[in-house]
C-alpha cells in the first residue's frame, strides 16, 4: 500500500478499515509532480483491516489533522516526497531521539523490511496463505487462489494476533507510547 497516497476518505475507522482505491490509491511524480493514481498492481486494490490500535492511533492523528486531503503529510500539509520523507522521518527515526525518549532503530532498515516483518509475523500467528496474501496486496495462483476465500473469522483472528503483539511490546519495553 502507497501509504503516502492515502486519502481520509478512503479510510473508515469506525469499521477498522483502508480501502485501496483502483483509480486513485498510489501518489506517483509525473514531471516533478506528485498525482493520485492506481495502485502498482490490480491485486493492490483491496481493503486492509485494522486492529485496535491502528484504528485509535489514525483517530487521534485525525483529530490534530481534521482538514487534510492526504493521511500522512509534511509539516507544511503537503504530500511527503521520497527523498523528503527519508530525510525528514525515516532516517530521525531509525537514529532514535533521547530527547524525546524514542528508542534507537536498526539503522541498516529498509523500509521494505516493514512488509517482509508484517508477512512472518501473518506466517507466525498462522494466518491462511489465502489472507497473507490479500493483505500484502498479492495474487494468490494456482488452484489455492481460486478455491480459497477470505472469511470475517480469518479476519478477527488475524487482527487479534497483531493487537495482541502490540500490548505484548508495550509491557515488555514498558512503553507509554500510544
Amino acid at each position: 500500500m502507497n501509504l503516502t497516497g492515502l486519502q481520509w476518505s478512503r479510510v473508515d475507522t469506525a469499521n477498522r478499515e483502508i480501502r485501496v482505491d483502483g483509480k486513485d490509491g498510489a501518489l506517483h511524480e509525473v514531471g516533478g509532480k506528485l498525482t493520485p493514481g492506481p495502485p502498482k498492481t490490480p491485486a493492490s486494490v483491496r481493503t486492509a483491516h485494522l486492529p485496535e490500535f491502528l484504528v485509535d492511533l489514525l483517530d487521534d492523528h485525525h483529530d490534530r489533522h481534521p482538514h487534510a486531503r492526504f493521511v500522512f503529510t509534511g509539516t507544511d500539509g503537503g504530500v511527503h516526497r521520497r527523498s523528503n520523507f527519508r530525510r525528514r522521518v525515516r532516517l530521525p527515526a531509525l537514529r532514535g531521539d533521547t530527547a524525546t525518549g524514542r528508542p534507537r532503530i536498526n539503522p541498516d532498515m529498509h523500509f521494505h523490511d516493514l512488509r517482509h516483518t508484517h508477512k512472518t509475523w501473518l506466517i507466525e500467528d498462522g494466518v491462511p496463505e489465502v489472507l497473507q496474501h490479500e493483505r500484502i496486496g498479492h495474487k494468490f495462483h494456482g488452484v489455492m487462489g481460486v478455491y480459497s476465500h477470505v472469511t470475517q473469522p480469518m479476519i478477527d483472528t488475524m487482527l487479534a494476533g497483531l493487537q495482541h503483539r502490540r500490548e505484548e511490546t508495550r509491557e515488555q519495553t514498558g512503553s507509554t507510547n500510544p
